[in-house]
């Protein structure tokens, strides 16, 4: 028999609708728990929805992404469905529906539905055109921005999870930037209450803001770090992997010394991200496989074992701004500035930790153009 899944609910002021929509998921011998997120209800909603059988978890912060991230955080299963809390009616297979299309390297399931009162124009007009053009291998799909869909929570930083209407578009990317691939099912027919153009305007304007800055921040290109040890990695470009890992990038570490000083510290600061990947540099191309496109970063001033993984990566070689023992390189030549604030507490407090004293940890990590010859 297969293992269970959990089933999310997050909810705001839905009374009319949730103890159905509860009572048709306990219903389901698929799933093996329901949990109803009160997303700062002010009708009993969450009271409901308890008398309906489901765990509720109060999440008092206002939006649906801090519903999302609450309900996946806690979810006791890492394959969970997400279902609206205002159906009327839908389909009793649904879930059937979505768990027959997961594949062997599936991540995450979109549901599209026929809803005769609505013609997506959200999707129609802004985030279909716009997934062709910034993450084409999601150009795929009917209904990317299905709030219906089953995900594996555990190949994504659930607590990097934006707060807003954009929660479900930023799992379905953080998905398909980890390497993981995202399908659709149809899930029959699905009556959602009818909304005024006001609402689509205000989402608009979001989802049109996240598109743009999670583009910006080049999830979609893997990191590949190929270094000694921890200690040049640390110095040199942790704020750059930090920000990337944030973003829901890959970041590939291949270390030829897995001990020795601030290895340990490495290690534990970015088992949170299940897209920090460390791997022997044979292995480092099959790791980043599906990467809209790939760096490869190592010490200053480049070794042979670096320019040939660049090669065989058709990857731009950059090196950091510090020798193979982390050290200060004195004859570097800064070409490049990548990276950004987002990594730099964690980079600051690896450094303190470990007692390497840092190059560029914060708001830049500054790296040059290396030649692959």
């Amino acid at each position: 028999m297969p293992d269970p899944i959990s089933a999310i609910v997050p909810a705001r002021d839905e009374a009319a609708t949730i103890a159905t929509v509860v009572a048709a998921l306990r219903g389901n011998p698929a799933i093996g728990e329901v949990l109803v997120i009160d997303n700062a209800s002010e009708d009993g909603t969450g009271a409901l929805a308890a008398q309906a059988g489901a765990r509720v978890i109060t999440e008092v912060r206002p939006g649906m992404g801090h519903a999302v991230r609450t309900g996946l955080a806690a979810a006791r299963y890492d394959w969970v469905v997400k279902v609206d809390a205002d159906l009327d009616r839908f389909e009793g297979d649904l879930v059937a529906r979505l768990l027959a299309a997961r594949g062997a390297d599936t991540g995450l399931v979109k549901g599209k539905w026929a809803d005769p009162g609505d013609d997506m124009p959200m999707t129609r007009l802004l985030i279909r055109p716009a997934l062709t053009h910034m993450w084409p291998g999601l150009a795929h799909l009917e209904a990317p921005n299905s709030g219906i869909y089953l995900i594996d929570r555990s190949c994504i930083a659930v607590e990097e999870l934006r707060g807003d209407y954009a929660a479900d578009l930023d799992a379905m990317i953080r998905v398909h930037c980890a390497g993981r691939g995202v399908a659709e099912a149809d899930i029959g027919r699905i009556e959602h209450d009818r909304r005024d153009i006001t609402h689509y305007n205000a989402m608009a304007s979001v989802i049109m803001g996240f598109l743009l800055e999670r583009h910006a921040r080049d999830a979609g290109e893997a990191l590949v770090v190929i270094a000694p040890g921890a200690p040049p990695v640390i110095a040199g470009c942790l704020g750059l992997l930090a920000a990337r890992l944030r973003a829901g990038g890959r970041v590939v570490l291949c270390l030829e010394e897995a001990g020795g000083p601030g290895a340990a510290a490495l290690h534990a600061a970015l088992s949170r991200f299940p897209t920090a990947l460390f791997r022997a540099p044979a292995d480092a191309v099959a790791a980043v496989a599906g990467a809209t496109a790939c760096r490869v970063i190592c010490p200053w001033p480049g070794a042979a074992g670096a320019r040939r993984l660049a090669a065989d990566l058709d990857a731009r070689l950059l090196a950091m701004p510090v020798d193979g023992g982390g050290r200060v390189a004195p004859e570097f030549r800064a070409g490049l500035s990548l990276g950004s604030q987002a990594g730099a507490d964690l980079a600051a407090a690896i450094c303190r930790e470990c007692g390497i004293d840092p190059v560029q940890p914060s708001e830049c990590t500054l790296l040059a153009p290396l030649p692959p010859g």
